[in-house]
């Protein structure tokens, strides 16, 4: 076993602060740009399935990393002094973003069919307002179920999915972050289904809802938060219904 120093392993974790900080931040400069400069009817008009998938995983990089960063980043600190766990940190990361690869998957078949029925704006929201008003009541609800607090207690603690044993091996840091990313995407799938109320190429939507996933994540009294947040989805919700 080499072991290396603990300059190194600062070294090591400052480059993987690095690391995340940039694809966070090159995901939200290509999002702005694309957004910028796609108009708005020739998205309407045609559907490219791998460009609209590559849009959707780009999103979720953007949106959930921050989120998951701290995460990442004890359980970079965690690992023990040896070089061969160097990468660990990298194939926990990728575990996670493959497991909202599935996810951008899903979003990317939805989006296409509701793209044929026509039931999308120029903007990619939710034409009319009984679509939009019954997936912001689904998204209420759904904030107040089992599911999404025993998801959410175990996507805001990571660590404690690792009692069982912190991984040594690279198939298993892979297997432990794609177990994370199933976790916080089991919580978050309702929150990102609503890019389709306000606009899938909407910024304003994905800075707002950015903040509310980081905020969950992060705030201690995190289920009265939740469940404070199903009350206002619930009555916007209402409200477009009755209008």
């Amino acid at each position: 076993m080499q072991v290396i120093s603990l300059q190194t392993l600062r070294h090591g974790r400052a480059l993987l602060l690095a690391c995340l900080a940039l694809a966070i931040a090159f995901s939200w400069w290509h999002l702005i740009h694309m957004t910028g400069r796609m108009p708005a009817m020739d998205i309407a008009m045609i559907f490219h399935p791998w460009a609209t998938f590559a849009m959707w995983m780009v999103m979720m990089i953007g949106m959930m990393l921050p989120g998951a960063a701290p995460g990442i980043l004890m359980f970079a600190a965690s690992r023990p002094r040896e070089s061969k766990g160097e990468t660990l940190p990298y194939l926990f990361t990728l575990g996670y973003l493959l497991a909202w690869a599935g996810y951008s998957a899903l979003a990317t078949t939805a989006q296409w069919g509701l793209h044929t029925q026509g039931l999308l704006t120029p903007s990619q929201a939710l034409s009319g307002n009984l679509l939009a008003g019954l997936l912001l009541m689904t998204a209420g609800v759904f904030q107040w179920t089992p599911w999404k607090q025993a998801c959410l207690r175990r996507c805001r603690s990571p660590l404690g999915m690792l009692a069982e044993g912190l991984p040594t091996k690279r198939h298993r840091a892979l297997t432990a972050g794609l177990r994370l990313g199933l976790y916080c995407a089991g919580s978050c799938w309702a929150l990102m289904a609503l890019m389709f109320v306000g606009g899938i190429m909407s910024l304003a939507w994905m800075a707002l809802l950015t903040l509310i996933i980081l905020l969950e994540k992060v705030i201690a009294p995190w289920k009265r938060l939740s469940d404070m947040l199903g009350l206002v989805l619930m009555a916007y919700g209402s409200w477009l219904l009755i209008m």
